[in-house]
């Protein structure tokens, strides 16, 4: 859930910077741009502003898109590592009833032995 608002927020960061550079563009080309915005008027932004904005912009995004990354690998790495605490647990159980019926084993062996030595 939280990489899918980090994604939309990333859209919506990705449509604002295209959307600040076709106003820029049609700024500097189209004379009757500014009329079209009203009275409130236009900003041309000059080009190392547009660059350095989209630097930025990419720089946030791809934080963002890491972060949301970085969680969702985060809990399949928690889960992994407790499935292998689980695991090592089981197989050290394992390994002692092994030993265990390895012991019992040599001892019924010896057992017979015995048994068949006094016969």
């Amino acid at each position: 859930m939280k990489s899918k608002v980090l994604m939309a927020v990333e859209l919506i960061i990705f449509c604002g910077f295209i959307y600040i550079l076709a106003v820029n563009y049609l700024a500097k080309t189209t004379a009757g741009f500014n009329a079209a915005l009203g009275d409130g008027g236009y900003v041309v932004l000059s080009t190392f502003f547009v660059l350095l904005l989209g630097y930025v912009l990419g720089l946030l995004s791809g934080i963002l898109n890491t972060s949301a990354v970085s969680s969702k690998y985060k809990e399949q790495l928690e889960f992994y590592a407790r499935k292998n605490e689980k695991l090592a647990q089981q197989n050290e159980i394992d390994t002692d009833d092994r030993e265990a019926l390895q012991r019992k084993i040599a001892s019924l062996e010896i057992a017979l032995k015995n048994a068949l030595n006094n016969k």
